[in-house]
């Protein structure tokens, strides 16, 4: 059990009888509790240090990590809004899949089972990318907040 402060300011040894002094066992055992509470402490403030390390080093990947997914995100976006701006360049793909669809729409006419395959899948493909939107989302906003704790976490400490 550790010592306080107010035990170790309240220690009284016994003087001895044959010459002036304290005893010296007495002394030895209150020194040895002493040594062990010093040496835990000592134990506890590294690891302390040694996890704020630890911490400190995950919180800078995290954060160059962010700052690529960032950049990424914006790099897409750019590229999104330029496909979406995009003069003619832009038509041969618009064209292309108008040429698939009705293809595809032509076929599916002369099949009911075909279409309602294709009403399926085009639903969960729906559903899926949704899904995927909302947890992106979610990630991003977790890193966002794990990345604010250890901020708020570093300049405590």
């Amino acid at each position: 059990m550790p010592l306080t402060p107010a035990e170790v300011r309240g220690v009284q040894f016994a003087t001895t009888r044959m010459r002036v002094g304290y005893d010296m066992d007495e002394v030895d055992a209150f020194l040895d509790i002493i040594e062990a509470d010093v040496a835990q402490y000592s134990n506890e403030v590294q690891r302390a240090r040694d996890g704020e390390a630890v911490l400190r080093t995950q919180c800078d990947q995290l954060q160059s990590r962010l700052v690529a997914a960032e950049r990424r995100v914006a790099e897409l976006e750019a590229d999104l809004t330029a496909a979406r701006q995009a003069s003619p360049s832009a038509a041969a793909p618009a064209e292309s899949t108008a040429e698939v669809t009705a293809e595809l729409q032509a076929a599916l006419d002369g099949n009911a089972d075909a279409a309602a395959v294709m009403a399926i899948a085009q639903r969960t493909a729906d559903e899926l990318i949704r899904a995927a939107e909302t947890r992106a989302e979610g990630i991003r906003v977790a890193v966002r907040a794990t990345l604010d704790e250890q901020r708020r976490l570093l300049d405590q400490a």
